[in-house]
């Protein structure tokens, strides 16, 4: 019995959308931090961190091609 060799790719496991919640939410506080606790820029930080998340989970996304 002869047998196949295949070669097998292990997958990275990318973050599910909780977590991308998460991370956004973290960068976001942040941003608040930064800017020192001044309030009425929440939705300003959100949609940053927003970009800024999901730009590095491109680029992470981009490394395994």
């Amino acid at each position: 019995m002869k047998v196949k060799k295949t070669s097998a790719t292990i997958a990275t496991p990318t973050p599910d959308a909780e977590e991308v919640r998460r991370q956004i939410a973290k960068k976001a506080y942040e941003r608040y931090l930064d800017r020192g606790q001044l309030d009425g820029y929440d939705l300003d930080d959100w949609l940053e961190a927003e970009q800024l998340v999901l730009a590095e989970l491109g680029e992470e996304a981009g490394e395994m091609d």
